[in-house]
């Protein structure tokens, strides 16, 4: 009896936890379509405020890890606030949920206003101006030859049974960017961290 008890637990164990992953996946989905057709409202936002929202929604995270975000002086921006907010959302909680276990987690986010021609990217328009946003941390990284592959739709480069998640978050977050006619792209290394360089065009 109670090897076919635990046999019940297990296999109802399972099925909850599939039950969730669904629901996650149908709640990224619905997230990713809605940044493809909602209505492009831009507002002078700034940043700080969206930075400071973001960490009250993951509050309990920041205190479980003994993490830290450090982001000062952050530019206004003209953007979708709820999609920009969105973007945020995503790229502190994969800092958060790619974190090295041997280090508390860091999450530096920075900005400034510069010409296409001072920053180093070479599909930027040199005359132009911009507002360039990175988000860094010292978590686990990845592989540099990957950092086109990250933003894909389903692309995994951690195991389900390492790492929750749809593998929808960082598309999201380029879908993002392109609404913004931006232009975003990432650096890594392993078990060195990540660094996120988003380019928002600037008047």
């Amino acid at each position: 009896m109670i090897c076919t008890a635990n046999a019940n637990s297990s296999m109802f164990n399972r099925v909850q936890n599939s039950a969730k992953r669904m629901q996650t996946l149908i709640q990224d989905l619905l997230t990713y379509s809605r940044t493809s057709t909602t209505e492009r409202k831009f507002e002078t936002t700034a940043l700080n405020k969206i930075v400071e929202e973001v960490k009250e929604d993951f509050e309990e995270d920041l205190k479980g890890k003994h993490a830290t975000i450090e982001a000062n002086d952050l530019c206004d921006v003209d953007v979708i606030p709820f999609q920009f907010r969105q973007l945020m959302h995503n790229l502190i909680g994969n800092a958060l949920k790619f974190s090295n276990p041997r280090c508390a987690p860091h999450i530096q986010i920075k900005s400034e206003i510069a010409n296409g021609i001072t920053l180093q990217n070479q599909r930027l328009s040199p005359q132009n101006k911009y507002c360039h946003i990175t988000v860094s941390d010292n978590g686990i990284g990845f592989e540099q030859k990957y950092s086109e592959k990250i933003f894909e739709v389903f692309q995994r480069l951690y195991g389900r049974n390492e790492y929750d998640g749809t593998g929808i978050g960082l598309a999201i977050v380029k879908k993002i960017v392109d609404n913004h006619n931006g232009i975003i792209t990432a650096s890594g290394e392993l078990n060195k961290g990540a660094t996120f360089d988003i380019y928002i065009p600037s008047t």
